[in-house]
């Protein structure tokens, strides 16, 4: 049972020069501990370790694009959507799967409306998305001025 398996998932292991095996001790009192927590919560770092590493070496720090609530909520309308659009796709498939298979129309026509009514509902998700996009270039356009 000893046998390697060549790719059983997962990270690759490092090599012997890739770790970082020297461990920095570093103490922090409780307000220098939250700042720190709240600057690496604003980058991308993997890791407290990682955050440190890259903030002490002076690499370039990524940080996470600032979003505002409108942002957010448009960000999540549009997930919803793709998340619709994805289920039905999946509908359209098993229905064309069930066309070239079966001669059970009533089913058909219960699948060709239940679909129907996802779309007219992909259809409302869209107009409310719209609505907010727009609401918001007339926000900022009359901020402008």
């Amino acid at each position: 049972m000893d046998t390697l398996r060549p790719n059983k998932g997962g990270r690759p292991k490092k090599g012997e020069k890739e770790r970082a095996d020297l461990i920095v001790k570093v103490r922090f009192d409780q307000e220098e501990y939250k700042r720190l927590m709240k600057r690496k919560l604003g980058t991308k770092s993997r890791s407290l370790s990682a955050f440190i590493r890259d903030a002490c070496l002076e690499k370039p720090l990524l940080l996470k694009v600032e979003t505002s609530s409108h942002d957010e909520k448009v960000l999540s309308l549009m997930r919803e959507v793709r998340a619709d659009m994805l289920r039905l796709g999946v509908n359209i498939n098993q229905s064309v799967k069930r066309i070239n298979s079966t001669t059970d129309y009533q089913n058909l026509q219960r699948e060709t409306q239940n679909m129907t009514q996802k779309m007219e509902e992909l259809e409302v998700q869209f107009r409310t998305l719209m609505h907010i996009v727009l609401t918001k270039q007339q926000a900022n356009g009359s901020q402008d001025q």
